[in-house]
């Protein structure tokens, strides 16, 4: 199946007069409190002549909007579209008043979150009876895996793409990024910004991003430009520890015995954020798991150049047909 991918030359110019106008007829917006006083923010969109239900998880510092094109792909393909903004991200709870700052206490919060989106919101609203789908990209689809594991009766088919099943921690290893937080949270320092991090800029830099389209980058990084709320950039120690426990529960064997469905897993060859042995592992390690290598793409596979797109988007759709 072959998606009709928006054109780089003129990518603003199609967001503008043909995707947002389209998503916005079809869009239910929310909030839910799993816990009172804490409203997590979420997007519905329908299809016109829907064939399945899938939810959506963002990855680390995304929000909704940066998605957009990929809903458009699902809903012109007959999904219906279920998306969130989890924890310490853009309209939903935060728990720091500096708007480029993520700090999550507790990384199961993000994985209750998302069960309650789908127990609470989305199940009972797919009266249809359709099939459902899980998507997860970077944490999101670290706890696409841990939901996947947890609860394993809710999804048909998952689709990881760069899953932040170990996190690249530059010359620290893993277990020294460990020690670090923790030292940091123990002496009350939880909440600061963890060292070689910088503000959000309103110069943009491509280059150094983690995207292969500069059309798709700039699109979105005018938007951040205009919303403070979507600026998220820097994380707290505190975020650090819960984000390596994170991928370390994805991980535990107990999980990965749990998964039983059909998982599609997009790894990219130039990502700097994630590792790949650990994504290799984990595919070996579920009954029915397959790896695509996506040639040439950077961590924001969705993000690439159309080159790039058009095998990512015709793997996608064949697995979800």
């Amino acid at each position: 199946m072959n998606v009709k991918l928006i054109p780089e030359e003129s990518y603003r110019e199609a967001m503008e007069q043909i995707v947002l106008p389209y998503l916005a007829e079809r869009r239910t917006s929310g909030t839910f409190e799993r816990i009172p006083g804490e409203f997590i923010w979420y997007e519905l969109y329908n299809a016109d002549a829907p064939k399945a239900d899938i939810v959506i998880v963002h990855g680390y510092s995304s929000v909704i909007p940066k998605f957009y094109e990929c809903i458009w792909y699902f809903l012109t393909n007959g999904f219906n579209v279920r998306i969130l903004e989890q924890r310490g991200h853009g309209r939903s709870v935060r728990e720091t008043l500096n708007p480029d700052l993520i700090h999550i206490t507790d990384y199961r919060d993000l994985i209750l979150d998302l069960r309650y989106f789908v127990k609470h919101i989305v199940i009972p609203g797919n009266t249809e009876g359709l099939p459902m789908y899980l998507f997860g990209h970077s944490m999101g689809g670290a706890v696409s895996a841990c939901y996947l594991g947890h609860y394993p009766h809710d999804f048909k088919k998952a689709v990881l793409t760069s899953p932040m099943l170990a996190m690249e921690t530059g010359d620290i290893p893993v277990f020294g990024a460990f020690v670090l937080a923790d030292v940091m949270i123990r002496f009350g320092k939880g909440e600061y910004p963890m060292p070689g991090s910088a503000p959000f800029s309103e110069e943009p830099d491509f280059k150094g991003s983690v995207a292969t389209s500069e059309a798709r980058y700039q699109w979105f990084f005018e938007i951040q430009k205009a919303h403070p709320e979507f600026r998220m950039c820097r994380t707290t120690y505190q975020t650090a520890m819960q984000l390596l426990r994170l991928s370390q529960e994805a991980m535990r064997e107990k999980n990965l015995h749990g998964i039983r469905v059909p998982v599609l897993l997009f790894q990219a060859e130039h990502d700097v954020l994630v590792k790949a042995d650990a994504q290799d592992r984990f595919v070996e390690s579920i009954p029915n798991g397959r790896l695509v290598r996506v040639e040439g793409a950077k961590h924001e596979i969705y993000r690439s150049d159309n080159r790039i797109l058009t095998d990512y988007w015709k793997e996608i759709l064949d697995f979800l047909s």
